[in-house]
């Protein structure tokens, strides 16, 4: 098909999913930027794995009781002994059947839970998604050290990771990843903090940042598999958020969609998925 052939095309087709990766140093209003996708009507569902205790800050951003109804949370306790963040993610998103996490330690089909009988959970699916859902990962680099955790499962703690442990990290993460990256049935963001790496350029030695997922060299090459690439940041005392591939020196950031955050007010998330042309 010819290109302009594909333009009048897409012109009457459902607009296509999409994904964003969301970064920034911590307090620097990630959590509550892509929390306000909840006050969006057009978007029916969002499913939110919480790795990170990041819906304290839902609960306290004055969404109302309609809005907070759009967010399932899924929380994933997540531990060097007991990486359950890597564990559950994978099958959420590689085997696409309905798995049923618990409440209590957000893990698929959770003996412990049916054995006291307290079993409570979320029936996850990714491949019954849609359009006007999303799903949140909060956060990939807690993701990153569980993925490296899983590597490491059944060594002692003073263990030093080698070359398979590292391999079996970008593996874990990638599988994850490229299911993101071929937006098949839903919009996914997600949240990741902040990673320096200094470079030397003609003897001049400077740091750029880069989305911290996994290892340092995974790291500058995760924003692959995304088609939006958010920095947020406090400017004067506000929260400020960019998206434009020149936003910032020295920062990755940049939209497929052409999705600009830069000169806006108060980040929100109705810039990116309504302005930005993603939902209809």
């Amino acid at each position: 098909m010819k290109l302009d052939e594909l333009a009048k095309a897409r012109e009457h087709m459902q607009k296509p999913n999409h994904s964003i990766l969301l970064y920034g140093s911590p307090k620097t209003g990630k959590t509550r930027l892509v929390g306000t996708a909840a006050k969006i009507p057009e978007l029916t569902r969002i499913v939110w794995f919480d790795l990170e205790n990041g819906s304290k800050t839902l609960l306290h951003m004055g969404l109302s009781d309609e809005e907070m109804g759009r967010i399932e949370l899924i929380k994933i306790p997540d531990t060097r002994v007991m990486p359950r963040a890597i564990e559950t993610l994978l099958k959420c998103f590689t085997v696409h059947r309905d798995h049923i996490i618990c409440d209590m330690h957000g893990k698929i089909n959770c003996v412990d839970c049916k054995v006291d009988g307290n079993f409570t959970g979320v029936t996850f699916n990714i491949s019954t998604m849609t359009h006007t859902e999303l799903i949140v990962i909060d956060s990939g680099s807690q993701l990153g050290d569980s993925a490296l955790s899983l590597a490491c499962i059944g060594k002692d703690v003073t263990f030093k990771p080698g070359y398979d442990e590292w391999g079996f990290m970008g593996k874990y993460l990638q599988d994850i990843l490229m299911v993101i990256q071929a937006c098949m049935y839903t919009n996914t963001v997600v949240i990741s903090h902040i990673l320096p790496i200094e470079e030397e350029v003609n003897g001049i030695k400077r740091d750029k940042f880069f989305p911290l997922i996994g290892t340092k060299p995974f790291s500058m090459k995760v924003g692959k598999f995304f088609g939006t690439e958010i920095l947020t940041e406090i400017k004067l005392r506000k929260h400020k958020a960019g998206s434009s591939s020149t936003y910032k020196q020295d920062y990755q950031t940049g939209s497929r969609l052409n999705v600009k955050l830069d000169d806006k007010e108060v980040p929100d998330m109705r810039a990116i998925l309504i302005e930005g042309g993603i939902l209809k």
